[in-house]
Order: structure tokens, then sequence, then C-alpha cells
């Protein structure tokens, strides 16, 4: 689903960037392979520039990264009781979500998939899926992702016929490490069911310490019972993890364990899924493993907890 989704999303952005700038497609292809290169280096920076404003570099991270964000998130749900609980508590009624730092809010396309094989008989009636980011461009890529995935969820039926639950997206254009957002956005932040944090920190470890003034406006804003998601990397040097690890523990006074997650991208999903067209030309292979070449160790920790 993953992969066959953001082929579909890639696809028509590269038809409509053709059309609108009037360069040839291979040129286009050509700048957007020139991006997960340049991409690539930067995301071993401890703050990498990313030009997340240019329409070609998010097409760029979508190929690379969305279906391996989307099954990390679903992987999360399926290993945490509490939120499977929530998700099942919001059958025939609306789950409200927020992606921290989102982007494109690949999380959305983990709770579809989650929910297209959930064994409760009834999903929730409607998601209501914000994603907040400074770069406001985002809220393009982020539009079309959204509307591709409510197209796969309401051709979609669960097993006993129930018809599968509307998206209703939002974008909100702040700096998710500013306290003062939080604050302009209470109402909104207290009706949140699960906030997530996919990869968000160690794109910003510079920002790192600038982290518990605005965990703790967080913390005052969203609602009792509201489950908190982090998802992140693994590193060798665990002084990242416990720094994370810490920041939350303070925020909202409470004890955290996290977990590492390892392996592949389900079988269902296949790099070939992307096309002759994106394969061939971009001459990368998404990302598809969530372990180290050596020793397959694991590479993402996460953690999830209920505000109380």
């Amino acid at each position: 689903m993953y992969i066959e989704l953001v082929r579909h999303v890639i696809e028509q952005a590269v038809d409509l960037h053709v059309s609108a700038s009037g360069k040839p497609q291979n040129q286009v292809l050509g700048e957007i392979q020139a991006h997960i290169q340049t991409t690539s280096q930067e995301h071993r920076k401890d703050e990498p520039e990313i030009r997340y404003d240019d329409p070609l570099c998010r097409l760029a991270y979508l190929y690379m990264h969305a279906a391996a964000n989307a099954t990390l998130f679903e992987r999360v749900i399926l290993a945490s009781d509490d939120l499977k609980l929530k998700i099942s508590s919001a059958s025939g009624d609306v789950l409200n979500v927020c992606s921290m730092g989102g982007g494109p809010g690949t999380e959305l396309l983990g709770l579809a998939k989650y929910l297209l094989n959930m064994p409760e008989p009834i999903p929730p009636r409607r998601i209501s899926f914000a994603v907040v980011d400074n770069v406001n461009a985002w809220a393009d890529t982020w539009s079309q992702l959204a509307d591709a995935t409510e197209t796969e969820l309401r051709s979609s039926y669960s097993h006993n016929g129930v018809e599968l639950p509307t998206v209703a997206p939002m974008f909100l254009t702040y700096d998710v490490f500013d306290p003062v957002s939080y604050q302009n956005h209470r109402v909104q932040l207290n009706k949140l069911d699960i906030v997530v944090f996919n990869y968000l920190f160690s794109e910003n470890k510079t920002k790192l310490s600038q982290t518990q003034e605005s965990l703790q406006a967080l913390a005052e804003s969203v609602g009792d019972e509201c489950i908190i998601v982090v998802i992140d990397r693994l590193e060798n040097d665990l002084a990242f993890t416990a720094e994370v690890v810490n920041n939350f523990e303070s925020a909202f006074e409470i004890a955290i364990s996290y977990e590492t997650l390892g392996g592949t991208l389900a079988y269902d999903e296949q790099t070939s899924e992307m096309g002759k067209m994106l394969s061939s030309s971009l001459n990368w292979t998404p990302r598809v493993k969530f372990f180290t070449p050596m020793n397959r160790e694991p590479t993402v920790f996460w953690f999830a907890f209920k505000r109380r």
C-alpha cells in the first residue's frame, strides 16, 4: 500500500511540475535525483540544511522515506496497547491526531494501513489529522498525501463491510520548538488523542537544548489521556536517546522506558511497486530496513505514554 500510494502521488506531482515549468520529464526526474543525493549527505549532520521549500526536494523525501516512516508508526501502534486502545475507543467517532514537525504527514499512512487490518469491526468515523511544521510549503505535499490516503480508505472496507473513515486534514505552520506556538493553539491541542514526533529530534539536534520549555508548553496544552509518541534514530552513542527521553520525563513528570525497532518493510511493500520510470530514473532504492548492515542491530527507538 505505502509504496504504491506514494508512487501515484509522486507521478502526479511530476506531471504537474513538467506542465507548470515547461521542463522535460527527464530533467525534472534528474533534479529529484540530485535532491536525494544532497539530502542523504545532509542527514548525517546534527542540523541538516534541506531544501524542503523546493517541491522536487519534497518529492525526493517522499520517495526515499515515506514508506519507512509510515511503517515505523504502524509498528509502534501494533506494539503499544495504549495506542491500540485509543484507536479502538474512537470507533464510530472522531480520532484526533497530530504529527509534530511532520512534513508530509506520513504517519497518516501508517494509521490507515493499521485500520485496514485492524481486528475490531468498527473503525473511527473520521480521522482529524493535523500536521504541524514551520515549512509552509509542506502543506501542498501533505494535501496530496491526505487525499490519496482517504481515497485508499474510502475504496476499502473492513472484513465486516463497515465503511472506513474520512480524513479531515489540517496544516498548522509554526515552530514546534517555540513554546509560544503552543499557547496560541491550546484549544486545538486540547482535543488531540495522539501526538506523534517521528524523526524530528535527530534532524534538529542543535535545538535539543530548547526542547524542555516547548515540551512543557505541550504538556500544559494537551488533555488528559492524550497519547504522546516519539520515534527516532537509535545511535551507537546513547546520549542522544537519553536526552530525548529525559526531556519528556521532565516536561510530563513521568518515568519513561524506550523500546527499539529493527527489521524491514512488510513483505507486501516491494520497492518494485515504485514503477520502472521512478526506479530507473532516480537510481536510488527507498529506505526499506531499520537495522545496521554489519550485525543487524535495531536503528530505531520509540516510546509512547499517556498524559495524566
